[in-house]
């Protein structure tokens, strides 16, 4: 069997930036689609699973829908398109959506907590899909998928996620400051271009990975006075890229000041600078919304010779 495809429905951080100045990129929050044969998987519900929703619909021609919901955590910006899934109020359609318990809930209270009357006219319990709630673990299987996770430095926390099937490595790694867990970090606050020391196992989380897409919200410049948002830089991601070697290196999580523009110079300068240290195997681009690609080492054309 083939390996995963994903498909971007929501690549902006923080909040919805509709305009002319995101219609390359999106500017719908976080929502990523992974299909493998049958088995369909959602990692978080921001905005842009509305019109995934909408797709589907469209695609199934009335039958059933199922899939699952993988939550990284329940920050507004990955859970305001839960409310809008239609999908889940049509009955038949089966979801199972897993996130992580935390002190004051698990993911069915959290999740119907922002469809309470006041902030909310239409309650969880008007969704007539199936719906299964899940809390997850450091591993888990969906259908035929390998799911582990780990977690990840933002505030309130954040669970990274790497799924294997086919052959296919595919690793999300939104909302993340990978500097506040540096084993060097006092170096790197002072030099932010000091090379960064990690734990072996957390690398070992991002290693192998045929696509890796990772939070870089913020260019150098503007990381110090972002120090503690939960935000990777352009220099975090390059350093982490030179360690774990991914064949693809999806930058997201796009800050909602950061027009077109300026999305495609953050995505080429961190490219560039995996160049000039000599690494050339690994593609950087930024996501971009209905983007679908196979989770795969990319073909490189071959070299020209006269």
């Amino acid at each position: 069997m083939s390996g995963l495809t994903v498909c971007f429905w929501g690549t902006r951080g923080s909040i919805p930036t509709p305009g002319r100045h995101t219609e390359k990129f999106g500017g719908n929050t976080t929502c990523v689609e992974l299909r493998h044969g049958e088995t369909v998987v959602v990692l978080d519900a921001g905005s842009g699973i509305r019109q995934l929703g909408a797709a589907w619909t469209k695609e199934s021609d009335g039958r059933p829908l199922r899939a699952h919901l993988l939550f990284t955590h329940l920050h507004w910006d990955h859970i305001q398109g839960f409310p809008f899934f239609a999908p889940a109020y049509c009955k038949g359609n089966v979801f199972t959506i897993h996130g992580e318990a935390r002190p004051d809930g698990g993911i069915r209270e959290l999740l119907g907590g922002q469809m309470r009357g006041s902030y909310f006219p239409v309650p969880l319990a008007a969704m007539q899909a199936e719906l299964t709630f899940l809390d997850t673990a450091s591993a888990f299987a969906v259908d035929d998928l390998v799911v582990r996770t780990v977690h990840l430095p933002h505030p309130g926390g954040c669970l990274g996620y790497r799924v294997e099937a086919g052959g296919s490595v595919f690793v999300f790694a939104t909302d993340s400051e990978l500097d506040q867990v540096a084993l060097n970090r006092n170096e790197v606050q002072a030099d932010h271009t000091a090379p960064r020391r990690y734990d072996p196992a957390l690398l070992a989380f991002f290693r192998g990975a045929h696509m890796l897409v990772i939070d870089c919200q913020y260019t150098d410049d503007e990381y110090p006075s972002k120090r503690g948002w939960g935000h990777n830089s352009v220099a975090t991601v390059v350093d982490l890229c030179l360690q774990a070697r991914p064949d693809v290196m999806v930058l997201c999580h796009h800050d909602p000041e950061r027009h077109d523009e300026g999305v495609a110079a953050l995505a080429d300068d961190a490219g560039a600078r995996l160049e000039r240290t000599g690494v050339t195997e690994t593609l950087v681009l930024p996501a971009r919304e209905r983007l679908e690609m196979k989770v795969c080492k990319p073909l490189r054309p071959l070299a020209l010779s006269y």
